[in-house]
């Protein structure tokens, strides 16, 4: 009896693989038939042909004419091609200024992005006006919203993973936010969270900067700081989902406070507030800058564009947040060995001077032996929103499984 329901287990799993296999080659290679299937595939032909009608009647592959004419005279084959409006994913980014929705196709490209302001200190108010724009999204990605599987969440917070929750987002000024049941509730379908940098290390991972490593730091340079830690190719989420808060070790022990409630935090001296503050001090102290041109208090953009234009002082504040990010860098370095560091965010719109202060930092506090490159993310301010996306998407591939694995034993 048991070797019966093992030998169950291990057909299911095959018709898995075999599954995973033939739709890949489909999704990869555009037009295909049935025969090339079997062929790249190496599985028989009646096996390739069950998976085929079974993709096709769930509208995940469409058939879309013949091939050419073979050479001996026989029947044209049917080419077979991905449907990319199949499925449709819904990715959230929750910031501390606005909170934005992408939604993406079968095939996992973003074909509309919109924005809202984020309400402060209100999470349920801030989800309903995120999901007020959700039809209008849908409609222009030209996607029904019946194609909906999944949602994918991105929160600037500590997030507990098992329960989906916002244990502590004090840039948002959110405390034990059910953020995940109240999506399920509202959307009724699976929902799965992380924090901007787990999420920011996903996308730069499958399409970015880190592609291709194995084990890499990812660093969320906004108005907060937080670091996405991936090692040997899996996210490293801790016990509860709360690794990688690097912004929060204090690493001045009289230096401003936190809103987390401490002082000195690495958030304060090297994020998108931290410039902001020293910015807004040089203005008010007559220094000769063009940032005395801005009203106070500034906003960084103020600053990066100021030390575009060749402002000595806006410059050296950048490569002086750049140096305190640095020391935060050097601790990540030394305990976790990563083969890259990878910095995104907003703050990076200004990546000349920040690398040029974080790089000559790490270099001064990092073990000789460590030479780790330390570069700039190429997926700018979207990582975060386009690693939700990706969340979204491996979290309907588990869901097909499970259903299709219940389909099959009942």
């Amino acid at each position: 009896m048991q070797q019966d329901v093992q030998g169950k287990v291990d057909s299911r799993a095959m018709r898995e693989v075999n599954r995973s296999i033939v739709l890949d080659i489909i999704r990869r290679g555009g037009k295909v038939s049935r025969t090339d299937l079997a062929r790249r595939s190496t599985l028989t032909k009646p096996t390739v042909s069950a998976i085929v009608d079974d993709l096709i009647a769930r509208g995940i592959v469409q058939e879309v004419g013949f091939g050419k004419t073979v050479a001996t005279g026989g029947r044209r084959a049917r080419l077979l091609e991905f449907n990319d409006a199949s499925a449709a994913y819904l990715g959230l980014r929750f910031g501390v200024h606005s909170t934005a929705l992408a939604i993406a196709d079968a095939r996992g490209e973003v074909r509309a992005i919109r924005e809202t302001p984020t309400i402060a200190g209100d999470a349920h108010a801030t989800v309903r006006s995120a999901l007020g724009l959700l039809d209008g999204t849908l409609e222009q990605a030209g996607l029904p919203r019946s194609r909906l599987e999944s949602v994918g969440v991105t929160v600037p917070g500590m997030i507990d993973t098992r329960s989906g929750t916002v244990a502590f987002a004090p840039n948002l000024g959110w405390t034990d936010v059910p953020i995940r049941s109240l999506l399920q509730q509202a959307l009724d379908l699976p929902v799965v969270v992380h924090n901007v940098t787990n999420a920011g290390a996903i996308a730069e991972g499958r399409v970015g900067a880190a592609k291709g490593a194995r084990s890499y730091v990812w660093v969320y340079v906004g108005h907060g700081l937080g670091a996405g830690i991936v090692i040997d190719g899996q996210l490293f989420s801790g016990t509860k989902g709360f690794s990688g808060e690097i912004g929060h070790c204090p690493i001045a022990e009289d230096g401003p406070l936190c809103s987390c409630g401490l002082r000195g935090c690495l958030e304060t001296l090297a994020s998108g507030s931290a410039i902001e503050r020293l910015a807004t001090e040089a203005a008010r102290s007559g220094q000769a800058t063009k940032l005395s041109e801005h009203r106070s208090p500034l906003e960084a953009a103020a600053v990066f564009q100021a030390a575009n234009e060749g402002d000595a002082v806006a410059q050296g504040i950048l490569r002086g947040v750049g140096q305190q990010l640095g020391v935060g860098l050097s601790y990540l370095i030394n305990v976790l060995d990563p083969e890259l560091v990878v910095l995104g965010g907003r703050v990076m719109e200004a990546a000349d001077f920040i690398l040029e202060g974080a790089r000559s930092s790490v270099a001064r506090h990092t073990l000789r032996s460590s030479k780790i490159d330390v570069v700039a993310s190429t997926l700018g301010d979207r990582a975060g929103l386009i690693g939700s996306v990706i969340s979204a998407m491996d979290q309907s591939v588990r869901s097909y499984r499970v259903v299709a694995t219940a389909e099959r034993m009942a």
